[in-house]
């Protein structure tokens, strides 16, 4: 697939997500969580959340032992599909995956599975789908859902869309920037890195 195909289809399934979303805000009647305090609070700890759990993740992929080559070897695989996207486009990417995926799995999906079901059951379950949208291998499948909670408790918490969607599109940003540009910082020699062609 070319870069330009690989944009077109992240674009395309995010407006696919928001869609759902939308539709289920829509046509389902329930309650959604209204702010607890600041917006701006909010906004602000989200943006540190996602710049905190970004660098948690550099550690972990830098790290001697299993954990860290299985990260690496992911990071090798993931590397093609982002290599040759301009910084504007990866900006594009990050904010669709940021404002789509959160209000379909947070404001949606997992509000709505809170009133009907549980709020553990909800927050859990709106997580593990949202993992397995992210399905690349068992690894990818666990990271994503740890992301996918840590998002979920946070929007369960504070009641703040933005903040979420703050979070996600920051982590984004530079989560496929740095491996866009600077996989080296990944620890990945730029040897084993592979080209999109």
């Amino acid at each position: 697939m070319t870069p330009a195909h690989i944009f077109r289809v992240a674009l395309l399934s995010q407006g696919v997500i928001l869609l759902l979303g939308l539709l289920g805000l829509w046509l389902l009647t329930f309650e959604l969580p209204l702010p607890r305090g600041s917006e701006v609070t909010w906004v602000f700890t989200g943006a540190v959340a996602g710049v905190a759990t970004y660098a948690l993740a550099v550690f972990l992929t830098r790290l001697p032992g299993t954990l860290g080559a299985s990260l690496r070897r992911l990071c090798v695989m993931l590397h093609p599909l982002f290599a040759d996207f301009s910084w504007p486009k990866i900006a594009v990417v990050a904010a669709a995956a940021g404002i789509c995926e959160e209000l379909f799995f947070r404001v949606f999906l997992q509000s709505w599975l809170m009133e009907t079901v549980s709020p553990l059951w909800g927050l859990f379950a709106a997580s593990v789908l949202f993992a397995l949208l992210h399905f690349a291998s068992v690894l990818y499948f666990t990271v994503t859902l740890i992301m996918g909670l840590l998002l979920g408790w946070f929007y369960w918490s504070t009641g703040s869309m933005l903040g979420v969607i703050v979070w996600h599109g920051l982590y984004d940003l530079l989560a496929i920037g740095m491996l866009a540009r600077y996989p080296h910082l990944l620890g990945i020699k730029p040897q084993n890195t592979l080209r999109a062609g």
